[in-house]
């Protein structure tokens, strides 16, 4: 695939998210997808597997998450070069314990058509605060 197509799929992903239609944003991601979390949290690690996406990673989003308030991830920015896509966006969210409006890095792999791995940084201390009521020191 082109890298305009690559950076379409990505779009497709944050465009289904933010229009709360999971299962589209599920349809575009490999069923061998790794998708790693980078921080110490307790999402922070590498989930392996679109079940393992599904029953763990989204079960925690939508648990530490005001899912109905809506979720909103604009992409303020593509970067592509072969099969990577690199996504600078920025999430609107409201989390348990106040406002998760996150800026987020995501580093896409792309591969007929699928997201095939995703390693995302974000503001782990921001996760903590809002997610689960937790203050660094």
């Amino acid at each position: 695939m082109s890298v305009e197509e690559n950076k379409r799929v990505v779009h497709e992903f944050f465009n289904a998210v933010s229009n709360d239609n999971f299962e589209v944003a599920l349809s575009v991601l490999d069923v061998d997808i790794v998708w790693t979390i980078i921080g110490d949290t307790p999402v922070s690690k590498t989930f392996r597997g679109l079940k393992d996406v599904e029953e763990n990673l989204l079960k925690e989003i939508f648990r530490c998450t005001k899912r109905e308030v809506g979720i909103n991830l604009e992409v303020v920015e593509t970067i592509s070069e072969g099969d990577k896509v690199v996504a600078r966006v920025q999430g609107t969210v409201e989390a348990k314990y106040g406002p998760y409006n996150n800026t987020y890095c995501h580093v896409f792999k792309v591969r007929d058509g699928k997201i095939i791995e995703d390693i995302e940084y974000l503001d782990t201390a921001l996760i903590q605060k809002t997610w689960y009521g937790r203050t660094l020191n």
